[in-house]
Formats: C-alpha cells, sequence, structure tokens
C-alpha cells in the first residue's frame, strides 16, 4: 500500500513539474498555449524546437523556484528526446534536493 501511495505522490509531483514547464513554455519561450496545453511526456523535444537558449529558461525557472543548480550539460537539448526525458532530469533533481534538505 506505501508503495502505490508512493507512486501516486510521485505521480502527482510530476504532474506538477510537467504544469511548470507548460507554463514557462508560454511565458517565457513563446510556445503557442494550444502546444504547450497538448504537450505529452512522449512529444519529441524536436517538436517544441527549443534551442539551448529557451530551453535555459526553464532551468532557470527551475533553478530559482526550487534552489537548483544545474550543469551546462543539463541544458543541452540534443540530451532529450523526449519531454518525458526532461521532465525525468527535473523531477530528479528536486526530488534529491528534497531529500538532502530532510
Amino acid at each position: 500500500m506505501n508503495l502505490n501511495s508512493e507512486n501516486s505522490t510521485a505521480s502527482a509531483d510530476r504532474n506538477a513539474i510537467f504544469d511548470e514547464v507548460r507554463k514557462v513554455l508560454v511565458e517565457q519561450c513563446e510556445t503557442p498555449e494550444d502546444v504547450a496545453a497538448n504537450l505529452t511526456d512522449k512529444d519529441s523535444m524536436e517538436h517544441l524546437g527549443l534551442d539551448s537558449i529557451t530551453l535555459a529558461y526553464v532551468f532557470t525557472h527551475f533553478e530559482q523556484k526550487h534552489d537548483l543548480t544545474f550543469e551546462n550539460d543539463d541544458i543541452d537539448p540534443m540530451r532529450y528526446s523526449t519531454v518525458g526525458e526532461l521532465l525525468d532530469v527535473l523531477a530528479g533533481r528536486i526530488s534529491e534536493a528534497a531529500a538532502g534538505a530532510r
């Protein structure tokens, strides 16, 4: 039963992260709202057309909001083939930071 609640919490956290990514894409990267709203974790990063500069906006948002630090390699759009891979990195760093704060 704990495993299910942990998975549910992780899923909720990932959904919140995805919502944050969508918001940054619209507000700072000029991604059309309908594109961001319909984005799934299986969509290719190429579909978004993000370069390292626009992806830096996403990472900067998470650095500031969650007190995280990312390396230049993290911001390389060629590192991610899907939006889900980007979400995995963001969720992993947030989880690591939360675990370290305990």
